[in-house]
């Protein structure tokens, strides 16, 4: 092949580091037992983050099917971790929500998640930091004024 390698620039080197960090998440969930897999705690933190959302928006933003996401669902309901509701803008759709039970295991969760954290950004101090979150920001709200809806993760 003729062509010179390719320059992986910023775009890659965040679809890598998403990839690590994802990997790096589910390897610490694992060490904070919460009895759930790691597809049923990453969803129980996504209710976490988006509460009262439908089904289909959460699957969205998880990036699974929504059929996927609703073993997750079921088996998190079926637990007593979280609830749902008919939407009352739309009777068909459910609202998920979060129960008190699953205050123990979100406080777990959270745990790997700022381990995780810490470890990545071990190098970057101060307004390093602020900068690193303000440009990825910046990026986030560019890529979202292309997307057909205007919404994103």
């Amino acid at each position: 092949m003729t062509l010179p390698p390719p320059n992986i620039g910023v775009t890659m080197l965040i679809v890598d580091l998403a990839r690590m960090l994802r990997r790096q998440f589910e390897a610490a969930l694992a060490d904070v037992e919460t009895g759930l897999t790691v597809g049923e705690a990453r969803t129980l933190f996504y209710v976490w983050r988006m509460p009262g959302q439908r089904q289909a928006v959460l699957a969205d933003a998880m990036y699974v099917e929504p059929m996927t996401l609703v073993g997750y669902l079921d088996s998190l309901e079926k637990s007593g971790l979280i609830k749902r509701q008919p939407d009352p803008s739309d009777k068909r759709a459910k609202l998920v929500l979060l129960t008190e039970d699953a205050d123990p295991l979100l406080e777990r969760i959270s745990v790997a998640l700022e381990g995780v954290r810490a470890r990545a950004l071990e190098g970057v101090m101060g307004e390093d930091r602020k900068v690193l979150e303000t440009l990825l920001q910046n990026m986030k709200e560019s890529l979202l004024l292309l997307s057909p809806n205007g919404k994103g993760k």
